[in-house]
This record gives structure tokens, C-alpha cells and sequence, in this order.
């Protein structure tokens, strides 16, 4: 009996799991985390929709955001500490506040890489 070759793009097979692909989260980088495939970094933000579709009511869904790609790892955290700091009240009483507001989500991210040695 002849193979029978089948057309088109292959179905996600969920039986069969890339070695080289892993997600990293961890309670420092929430709400976003990190999907390691064999060529790149992705950073992904977690989010609840506010807006529906067609005119609809939003459902408060949970969706997930590309941030963006990156090549090393450590390209990736400085992508979420940014990302982390522009999440940030809008107005600082002076620059103190806001040079502390800095240093607080780079610390806790360095202390990520210090950990590993990057």
C-alpha cells in the first residue's frame, strides 16, 4: 500500500514536545515571562482584555502580548526591567523618587542574573 503523503502546513502535535522549547516565569518578572525556543528568547505579557470584538462587551479574557525577540537571555531581562519601570504612576514628587523607582526594578532583576552569572 502506497505512504500517503499528506499537503499542506503539519497540525500542532501535542503528543510530541521541542526539546529546546521551555517557558520561564518567575514572581519578579509578573506579568510577563519568557519562552525559549531553539533560536531565540521571546518575551510575552500577560494581560486582561478590555476591549471586545465587533462592538461586543469585553469578556475580561486573559491574552498574551509579544513584547518582542531577543537573542541571549539577558537581552530579554533587560527588555522586562525596562517594560517593568514604564509601568510606572505617571508622576514622581522629585528625581529621587524616580531614579529609586529605577534602582528597585533593576535590583531585583540583577539579583536574577547575579544568580545564573550571565
Amino acid at each position: 500500500m502506497p505512504e500517503i503523503k499528506k499537503r499542506g502546513r503539519p497540525s500542532k502535535d501535542t503528543q510530541t514536545q521541542n526539546p529546546s522549547y521551555c517557558i520561564i516565569k518567575d514572581p519578579l518578572m509578573e506579568p510577563f515571562f519568557i519562552s525559549k525556543d531553539a533560536t531565540n528568547f521571546t518575551v510575552i505579557e500577560k494581560s486582561i482584555s478590555t476591549r471586545g470584538f465587533a462592538g461586543k462587551k469585553a469578556t475580561g479574557k486573559e491574552v498574551e502580548k509579544t513584547v518582542g525577540y531577543y537573542s541571549s537571555f539577558k537581552n530579554a531581562l533587560n527588555r522586562i526591567a525596562k517594560e517593568k519601570f514604564y509601568n510606572n504612576p505617571g508622576e514622581y514628587s522629585s528625581i529621587q523618587d524616580y531614579i529609586n523607582s529605577w534602582d528597585k526594578v533593576k535590583n531585583g532583576l540583577e539579583t536574577i542574573l547575579n544568580k545564573i552569572e550571565l
